[in-house]
């Protein structure tokens, strides 16, 4: 489990983290989702123990800073612009760390092995670290940091730089297996279609402040609620039309005479279509389908955010 009870964070006159609270779950996927300069690196910096914080604190299955050694052998942090050891191979740099991690030679060899086959890696490279791409370098952080097989990770901006296939391959490698076996891991980041695609929760930061948390499921139902209503018909009237606008729940009503289509937007679909459909059908009209297009996440964490 990650812990972090009202933190605070100060670098000179710049507020990083404004008594940010959060807990991820053991075994949960959780996701920290906010624009640049939001608060989630130094976030991810303080769980990793690279940045103390002014005040509160952070903990990692109720480990604290007075015992760092140990929080550390149970963590897998991965900066954003890890730096690499430039002058190394990267079987050299990956040999180095697993004997900072107390790995037995064969089994820093197999395990080695496991992760470039994972990672798209060629152990027979000699090529120094320092001439790899950006996407090369993501990849040799992210072996480096699933070497000693750590309970927690901590991700900042983790697929930067990868292409889509690695991208699948790593996540299917961290979340597949035995639930109950599954890591702990908090992922910064600002994409939401990726944090869609992996994260059981997210929370979003905004100015070192926490403005909401929940499941996806949670999210919609708070702040997706509203969307474009599509009502087709058998023949569109303008009278339908006129009676869409009477609705004070309603805006941009559109009729499609060629299509037969009536549309509009609400802000809750649930409260006003039932009323709306109704009024339609004791007008006379032969309605045929009607469909609804959500206002998506994007929409509002834009929103959330004050964008």
């Amino acid at each position: 489990m990650i812990r972090i009870e009202e933190v605070h964070k100060r670098f000179g006159p710049v507020k990083a983290l404004d008594g940010l609270s959060l807990e991820v779950p053991a075994g949960k996927v959780f996701g920290l989702i906010g624009p640049n300069g939001a608060g989630k690196t130094t976030t991810i910096r303080i769980l990793s123990g690279l940045v103390r914080p002014d005040a509160g604190r952070a903990l990692l299955n109720a480990l604290g800073p007075d015992r760092p050694t140990e929080a550390r052998r149970m963590l897998g942090a991965l900066i954003e612009q890890p730096g690499l050891y430039g002058k190394l191979t990267l079987v050299e740099y990956l040999t180095f760390f697993s004997r900072l991690y107390d790995l037995g030679r064969q089994e820093a060899r197999d395990r080695i092995r496991e992760l470039c086959a994972l990672l798209d890696l060629n152990p027979e490279n000699r090529e120094r670290l320092q001439g790899f791409s950006l996407g090369m370098k993501q990849k040799v952080a992210l072996a480096r940091i699933l070497l000693h097989d750590p309970p927690l990770l901590l991700l900042d901006e983790p697929t930067a730089g990868l292409d889509p296939l690695i991208t699948k391959k790593v996540r299917d490698h961290l979340l597949g297996g035995d639930p109950l076996g599954r890591k702990t891991i908090l992922v910064s980041t600002h994409n939401l279609d990726e944090a869609t695609r992996v994260c059981d929760e997210i929370a979003i930061i905004h100015k070192g402040r926490i403005l909401e948390k929940g499941s996806w499921d949670e999210l919609r139902q708070r702040h997706a609620r509203g969307g474009r209503v599509f009502i087709q018909m058998r023949k569109v009237r303008d009278t339908h039309l006129d009676l869409v606008r009477q609705a004070s729940s309603v805006s941009d009503p559109a009729l499609d005479p060629d299509r037969n289509l009536l549309t509009y937007s609400t802000e809750d679909v649930a409260e006003s279509n039932p009323g709306i459909i109704a009024k339609l059908a004791a007008a006379g009209a032969d309605i045929v389908s009607v469909e609804v297009e959500g206002a998506s996440l994007e929409e509002a964490y834009l929103k959330l955010i004050g964008e």
